[in-house]
């Protein structure tokens, strides 16, 4: 499911879907995006696209909450060199990521297909490889 979400932001900082004729809050949103849902965030009054910084703002409330935000030493570092930086850390942190849930889709197949195939693991815990039975 990767449909997109309209949203519009108003000035009292609601956000409204009008698909469904709601308001939802922040963390409706990231729900929607956990599901695989993409959202475009318009401002009500001027139609500029405001995506980021709504979802900036979620990753914000969200570190918030958890006490997990990222160290002020790499936020001095954006800061201090601006966009040369975040274009760096843009793609590094894409890449990174998408290699990473590449892997761990990769991972979960020859996992899953252990399990369908009846892989012994009797055999591994003595040294030895999981053997097919």
């Amino acid at each position: 499911m990767t449909d997109t979400v309209n949203l519009k932001k108003y000035r009292n900082r609601r956000l409204y879907d009008a698909d469904h004729g709601r308001f939802v809050t922040l963390s409706q949103v990231a729900e929607m995006i956990r599901l695989g849902r993409l959202v475009e965030v318009k401002d009500a009054d001027t139609g500029e696209n405001v995506t980021v910084p709504v979802l900036l703002q979620i990753i914000l409330e969200e570190a918030k909450a958890k006490a997990a935000s990222p160290p002020s030493a790499l936020l001095y570092l954006i800061i201090r060199y601006g966009e040369t930086f975040r274009d760096f850390l843009d793609k590094y942190l894409e890449l990174t990521f998408k290699n990473y849930l590449a892997h761990k889709a990769s991972v979960d197949e020859l996992f899953t297909r252990w399990l369908t195939e009846g892989v012994n693991f009797a055999g591994a815990d003595k040294g030895g490889s999981p053997e097919t039975g």
